[in-house]
């Protein structure tokens, strides 16, 4: 069975599944990443479309395997290394000082996929404190990473990487953060970064569980929207905020004349969004 066994009329409700489950938006430009999952899944099933379509259609358990398999799910650690050098240099003294007396932060990783980007912020933090002579027992720290994948969250959870993906790690922070396994081909955070991090299921268009959210990174995710649902997930990641929360979105994404809740800011190395 090949792609030429797609129906075009399957294969758009199918598209149109997608985007009402989950937001995600198909069209000419990325159609061809569908096309591929939707062939993949029909040779796994011995399925013509329409018949994959009416079990979609049917079957909730199938619909999530499905959404999970469309999602495109790229991270690295310390990715766009410039927001977490803002994090360090910036964002992290003002949000300490506002919180001095309550001792309590909550960091958002919203689109977390594997994990990287959350450990990452987890690291940060460590050598934040480290760095300044603060006690990071004194205070409640919660870093919450979320996705619509649940075989990324199992893979964060799991905090096991392939030696690839730390190598270009700072050692340093190799040293301190991770434990090697298998002679170097396989590297797991140690406890404590783990301790710092819980992961959740969140589909991005509906409410969070996390609330009073002073941080949240929120990258490379809103290109996958059209317009509307931008809208709707940075209503959805606004109400979630405390009042003059920082947002970090991607280098390529901007949030100018699309919603006035939050206002850029510049901080030198780039630009990050601040709750009005």
């Amino acid at each position: 069975m090949t792609t030429v066994n797609l129906e075009e009329d399957a294969l758009k409700e199918i598209a149109d599944i997608v985007y009402q489950t989950s937001g995600i938006v198909f069209k000419d430009s990325n159609l061809s990443v569908l096309i591929s999952r939707v062939s993949s899944k029909l040779k796994e099933k011995q399925m013509e479309s329409g018949a994959y379509l009416s079990l979609l259609k049917r079957d909730k358990n199938e619909l999530t395997s499905f959404i999970d398999f469309v999602t495109t799910n790229f991270t690295s650690f310390f990715r766009n290394s410039r927001h977490f050098e803002m994090l360090e240099e910036v964002v992290l003294p003002e949000i300490l000082l506002r919180k001095k007396n309550d001792k309590h932060i909550t960091i958002w990783s919203a689109g977390s996929s594997t994990g990287e980007e959350t450990y990452t912020i987890a690291m940060v933090i460590c050598e934040f404190f480290e760095k300044n002579n603060f006690n990071i027992g004194e205070w409640d720290i919660r870093i919450v990473g979320s996705d619509i994948s649940l075989e990324s969250l199992f893979i964060a959870k799991e905090a096991k990487y392939p030696g690839r993906s730390v190598n270009k790690i700072n050692p340093i922070y190799i040293e301190k953060y991770f434990i090697p396994l298998e002679d170097g081909k396989y590297f797991v955070l140690k406890e404590n970064i783990r301790k710092m991090v819980k992961f959740d299921f969140h589909n991005l268009i509906y409410d969070s569980n996390v609330g009073n959210v002073d941080i949240t990174f929120c990258r490379n995710v809103l290109i996958y929207f059209d317009e509307d649902i931008q809208k709707r997930v940075l209503s959805k990641i606004h109400s979630a905020m405390e009042k003059d929360g920082f947002l970090f979105i991607g280098h390529s994404e901007s949030l100018v004349g699309l919603f006035d809740g939050f206002k850029p800011k510049s901080l030198g190395k780039g630009i990050v969004y601040v709750k009005q």
